[in-house]
């Protein structure tokens, strides 16, 4: 029947996610055929509707991340020459850390906010 066969463009819209106004620019564009019914009425058939439907393309590259990312493995693979510069990044981070945690006496941030701006007035009285 007519109506069910035919979508108004709210309809059309929340069927396929996106807003009114993308809809009005699919139409606009001739990506999405739309049909006027009486002077001010706009109507989209249900089989009109596939035609903006596609499939995801993945590369096989996206697919090997989010297997990965299910066995606990890194998000992106690495290549062999990232690996030493991932290693180095690594042990500056560490450096860094215990540099943090032995200044701040083994923890590595205060409880709240009101503590970090107490603890950072305290440093700058004991530098003056």
């Amino acid at each position: 029947t007519f109506e069910t066969d035919f979508y108004t463009v709210e309809e059309a819209a929340k069927i396929l996610h996106v807003s009114v106004s993308t809809i009005w620019r699919w139409i606009e564009a001739e990506r999405l055929r739309a049909y006027r019914v009486g002077p001010r009425r706009i109507r989209i058939k249900k089989e009109d509707l596939s035609s903006v439907i596609q499939p995801a393309k993945i590369r096989k590259e996206e697919m090997a991340m989010w297997d990965m990312k299910g066995k606990g493995g890194s998000v992106r693979p690495m290549s062999a020459n990232q690996a030493p510069d991932q290693a180095t990044a690594i042990r500056k981070v560490l450096a860094l850390r215990e540099k943090i945690l032995a200044r701040r006496g083994g923890r590595l941030l205060p409880g709240s906010s009101a503590d970090l701006i107490k603890e950072a007035r305290e440093e700058r009285t004991a530098e003056l």
